[in-house]
């Protein structure tokens, strides 16, 4: 597996989308990516993952991935199940929803052939099942699907399963399922960080032959936190907007959408000033002056930033705003605040505390 400026690229394909991937067999689904590229924030996919293709038997299992819609639940379970299948063509396997599940074991019961369900889902060597949440009140199917983890347990195979959520928090699950997921590895999912982003926005735009210029790429990392589908979603829509004349996507074009969506495009400079003087124990009249005491200093800098990102002024336009200095100068306030972001988690968190203020339209709390 390769890592790149701390993002790990695990060789595993998947749509980008929700219950896009369809059957392991194959997709030519133009929102696939051939690889999972995972951030800090969800480097136990990693270990995951190992852990099903592994040849040891004792890995983990039943390894439970947990997250909101767009985390990349669908992605893993089904390239995991295609990798499974190219790699172990004779080990069976098994790449089901938990509803589908649910609906073959009542047919079966209907049908008086429950014991082809059983033999069907006991003697695998990787059991795949999606959105177990949706077993939420179905207690036949819970209890089979109980008998069957056991059975897979015993046999020493593995299972992998997602949720919405944390398995605590999923409503109407048997104690006993829930028991026995927990027992296994949990591994929460997360949101794309600041820099699995950029690589997610780099490789969709290469393979939708969008021209994102590396700059336009950077300002949408740092000002969007979205999550992967949606990161597709602002591709395709910045490359109709611009792309599809034949024109490079520059920077300009990236911080203006930025601003619109994040909907601070109606922000003045004086507000993000004076919000950013506030978060900081300071004085509007500080950020504008020429002083050069560090707290101004960092303070102005992250008005700086933001008014940069979250704003369509240009270099000048805010320059002047804050004590009319130079094009040179405010670049360099933005690029030292860029910085301090990977270093310094107190103006980290003053960023983030105004730009969720400003996206509520409220004043930031203050962090001390």
């Amino acid at each position: 597996m390769q890592v790149v400026n701390g993002v790990v690229e695990i060789p595993i394909p998947g749509s980008m989308f929700p219950g896009r991937s369809g059957s392991p067999q194959g997709s030519n689904d133009p929102a696939e990516l051939p690889v999972f590229l995972a951030g800090p924030e969800n480097r136990l996919v990693e270990v995951a993952v190992e852990a099903v293709l592994s040849d040891a038997d004792d890995g983990y299992s039943p390894i439970v991935f947990c997250g909101p819609s767009g985390t990349g639940k669908s992605h893993l379970a089904w390239g995991l199940a295609a990798l499974w299948k190219a790699r172990f063509r004779k080990k069976p396997s098994v790449y089901v929803t938990a509803t589908d599940f649910a609906r073959e074991l009542a047919d079966s019961i209907q049908t008086k052939t429950v014991d082809d369900f059983t033999a069907r889902y006991r003697q695998l060597s990787l059991l795949v099942l999606e959105d177990v949440h949706h077993l939420a009140g179905k207690r036949p199917a819970q209890q089979e699907l109980i008998f069957t983890l056991d059975a897979l347990a015993n046999a020493g195979a593995r299972v992998v399963l997602t949720c919405s959520g944390p398995l605590a928090e999923v409503p109407g699950i048997a104690p006993g399922l829930r028991s026995r997921l927990a027992a296994g590895l949990v591994v929460p999912l997360f949101p794309p960080g600041r820099e699995a982003r950029l690589m997610i926005l780099r490789r969709v735009a290469q393979a939708r032959g969008i021209a994102l210029s590396d700059p336009a790429q950077e300002v949408l990392a740092d000002g969007l936190s979205v999550t992967v589908p949606e990161l597709f979603g602002v591709v395709i829509e910045l490359g109709i907007s611009g792309g599809a004349q034949g024109r490079v996507i520059d920077v300009e074009s990236a911080r203006r959408y930025v601003a619109r969506r994040n909907g601070s495009a109606s922000l003045s400079l004086r507000e993000i000033a004076l919000n950013t003087a506030r978060q900081f124990s300071l004085k509007l009249a500080d950020l504008r002056s020429p002083s050069r005491r560090r707290a101004v200093v960092a303070a102005r800098g992250v008005a700086i930033y933001l008014a940069r990102n979250l704003t369509t002024e240009t270099l000048a336009e805010i320059g002047q705003y804050f004590g009319g200095r130079d094009h040179t100068t405010v670049s360099y306030g933005y690029r030292k605040t860029e910085q301090l972001l990977e270093t310094e988690n107190e103006v980290r968190q003053a960023v983030l505390a105004l730009q969720r203020s400003f996206q509520r339209n409220e004043s930031p709390r203050r962090w001390s």
